[in-house]
């Protein structure tokens, strides 16, 4: 036995430093072009991806026994201007257990450690953490700082076998937010979601309310190329972390398809409310996400903020959606509605987009058809309420940024040893 194991413990050690030489091999070879370097750099990401997996279950075989009882995971967060990044978050803590439950820090506690209130109010960052799809169950209010009462309380009422919580420090006042965890023996950590982060998409923000910088974007947006926020993204989308947000989709079954499209920017508890609305006409909700150009001819300004990859990710990870089409056509046509075979066509009655005449309509076929359903939006949160928040906060939030972009910053070249 003692033989299996050192022999079992060498081969893993051999295959691990083999990958680590096959990999600085593949990066030393030249490119010939930027764009050949450009591939090279996406496949290394790709790479890292695959590692970030093994990781993780290496995590779960070592620290989480696995048995017949469903171990239930805790992680908890701000979780303002929710995205991608959070909900990958949900999706590899709940992958370490069976259950996962999310605490979302109030405002009140965010205030006191932080020293400034989120953007998002508590009740629009809860809703938009409940319609995430790795998401069983929330705890509202939750505090900002861990302490060891607070821990035993949650293993008691709610039965929390680990907390989890990202690679990067989460330090308040010089002390580890998670150091109650840790020393109770329940603290385990997931590789970060790396390219994006709320700092990031604040930044981005930013760009949309400064009216000088605005006026350029609006005057250039007329051009070919176009200039987006979104063309500030550094994320990296591979072929693995697709499939692990595609891979939780129920999959097609029989019955009415619905269908609704849209720019799903910066996705927020308005679309989820949207989406519910939407799935409760059917059987099946397929989910259509317009491209960057497309947003940007029918929005203007720099819109989107995000990429069209990064808004596509964002609505996998929501619980009502069955199925997402990438790149989606602006006018919904008979051969479309033909070839999806769908039976309803929605909207909501909140929307970023100026409404145009009717003949420019793109749902006029389906109103046409009959199929066309407008639904009220319960929700009135959009991207122009979101930007004014930060428009009335402007010089808190901007001075706040430079502090945080350079924190984020250092930590993610000391992680990959580019000091």
């Amino acid at each position: 036995m003692a033989l299996l194991a050192w022999l079992r413990s060498t081969v893993r050690a051999l295959l691990l430093r083999l990958c680590a030489a096959l990999a600085n091999a593949a990066v030393a070879l030249p490119a010939a072009s930027s764009q050949e370097a450009s591939e090279t750099r996406r496949q290394v990401a790709e790479v890292r991806q695959m590692l970030s997996g093994a990781e993780a279950r290496c995590h779960v075989q070592l620290s989480i026994p696995h048995g017949p009882r469903t171990i239930r995971m805790f992680i908890d967060g701000v979780f303002d201007l929710t995205h991608y990044g959070h909900v990958n978050a949900f999706r590899q803590a709940k992958a370490l257990g069976q259950h996962l439950v999310v605490g979302v820090n109030s405002d009140e506690s965010v205030l006191q450690a932080k020293g400034f209130l989120p953007v998002l109010k508590n009740s629009e960052r809860q809703r938009a953490v409940l319609g995430c799809r790795f998401v069983d169950e929330i705890v509202p209010a939750s505090p900002y700082i861990m302490t060891a009462e607070y821990i035993e309380d949650l293993v008691e009422s709610k039965g929390i076998d680990y907390f989890v919580h990202g690679d990067d420090p989460c330090i308040v006042d010089g002390r580890d937010v998670y150091e109650s965890a840790r020393q109770a023996g329940r603290f385990c950590t997931i590789p970060r979601t790396e390219g994006i982060s709320t700092t990031d998409i604040v930044g981005r923000l930013l760009l949309l309310t400064q009216d000088h910088h605005t006026n350029l974007l609006e005057e250039s947006a007329t051009s070919s190329a176009g200039v987006f926020a979104s063309q500030q993204s550094s994320f990296l989308v591979t072929s693995q972390l697709l499939r692990a947000f595609s891979g939780a989709l129920p999959g097609h079954k029989g019955g009415q398809v619905v269908y609704v499209d849209g720019a799903w920017d910066m996705f927020h508890c308005g679309h989820v409310d949207l989406l519910r609305k939407a799935k409760n006409l059917g059987d099946l909700l397929i989910v259509g996400v317009h491209a960057d150009a497309v947003v940007n001819k029918h929005r203007g300004s720099n819109y989107p903020i995000m990429n069209m990859q990064e808004r596509v990710l964002s609505v996998l990870g929501c619980r009502y959606v069955d199925d997402v089409l990438l790149d989606a056509p602006w006018q919904v046509t008979r051969e479309m509605i033909a070839t999806l075979r769908l039976s309803v066509v929605v909207r909501g009655t909140v929307c970023d987009t100026v409404r145009r005449a009717a003949a420019e309509d793109p749902h006029s076929v389906p109103k046409e058809m009959g199929i066309h359903v407008e639904l009220e939006s319960e929700e009135t949160l959009s991207l122009a309420v979101i930007a004014q928040r930060l428009q009335q906060r402007r010089q808190e939030v901007a001075e706040r940024q430079k502090s945080k972009v350079s924190q984020e910053e250092a930590w993610y070249r000391q992680k990959h040893g580019l000091v």
